[in-house]
């Protein structure tokens, strides 16, 4: 929010929400081709091309959204991303290459990800739905479904095979 002093509605919040989040996905694209880079699991570096893959996607959706109330998404600054970035890149430059311990490390990193656009794109779609959106609310619950997805899905690659060889 640029101006805290400025009073805003619900649909100022709403579209600054977008914004940040739109800002966090394109930032976050690039945290996980690093993060691919880092992994050395073969079935782990699956899951983050998906990964890059669904956020391309959400980056589609977020624009369409954003040019029908005619925003371009450049006003968005999130910055809980460079706290995470940061974090990743500390944690990875501190763990020995191509062991399970720096693949269970990017697993962990990506879940405070996603939980983050979790509750991102819940938030979201409970204003899109209070502001009557409802066609943008469908393509945010498709986003907010995709993120729990991933989310489940990089559980059951940590349960099955990261953790275990982590030991």
């Amino acid at each position: 929010m640029k101006d805290i002093g400025k009073r805003i509605g619900l649909e100022d919040f709403f579209l600054d929400g977008l914004e940040n989040v739109y800002d966090a996905e394109r930032k976050f694209m690039k945290c996980f081709a690093a993060l691919g880079i880092a992994s050395s699991h073969e079935v782990l570096k699956e899951v983050l091309v998906h990964n890059i893959q669904t956020t391309e996607k959400h980056l589609g959706h977020l624009t369409a959204i954003l040019e029908r109330f005619s925003r371009d998404g450049t006003n968005g600054t999130c910055e809980i991303v460079g706290c995470l970035t940061e974090k990743a890149s500390t944690m990875i430059r501190n763990m020995e290459t191509g062991t399970p311990l720096r693949d269970a490390a990017v697993i962990y990193l990506i879940q405070i990800i996603q939980h983050y656009k979790i509750a991102s794109y819940g938030n979201l779609l409970s204003l899109a739905f209070e502001l009557n959106h409802y066609k943008v609310s469908v393509l945010i619950e498709e986003c907010l479904v995709d993120e729990k997805n991933t989310d489940l899905l990089l559980t059951k690659v940590a349960r099955n095979f990261i953790n275990p060889l982590a030991k």
